[in-house]
């Protein structure tokens, strides 16, 4: 693995200003830190996002469910909400790896990786769903 520098910032603002020239942030770190093990992947600074409160949970109103970047894939899948208003998104939720990924796993970090391969896409595909950055709201279909 390649050298880099490790920040945990506590709030959105300072992960916005940590993210300047070779940086990475950092989800659950699945996908992203085997990578770098493998040295097909390398970023000078990784920011870890895992310290930033309101980018985890999930809220149900109305029609619409959110999910924080930041939620882990075993909180998906055993949320009652989600159980609720979209059960085969808890069964994916589920179902994705062994109980180590699903609790370390984002589903921030997992669509941010954008591996066609990934469950979460294709869930967000079938759902209409919209993936919101700070930034911006994007359409899973152009996303």
């Amino acid at each position: 693995m390649y050298s880099f520098d490790y920040q945990r910032p506590a709030d959105r603002a300072a992960a916005a200003a940590a993210i300047q020239g070779d940086a990475r942030y950092l989800a659950g770190g699945q996908t992203l830190i085997q990578a770098m093990k493998l040295r097909l992947s390398s970023a000078e600074r990784l920011v870890d996002l895992g310290a930033i409160a309101d980018l985890k949970g999930i809220t149900v109103a109305g029609n619409t469910v959110t999910i924080g970047a930041m939620t882990p894939h075993a909180e998906v899948a055993r949320s009652a909400a989600v159980r609720g208003a979209i059960p085969a998104l808890a069964e994916l939720a589920g179902s994705i790896g062994d109980a180590m990924v699903r609790n370390q796993g984002t589903i921030g970090g997992s669509v941010a990786n954008a591996d066609p391969a990934a469950d979460y896409p294709a869930g967000l595909l079938a759902l209409g769903a919209t993936v919101n950055t700070d930034r911006r709201s994007i359409a899973a279909d152009d996303f």
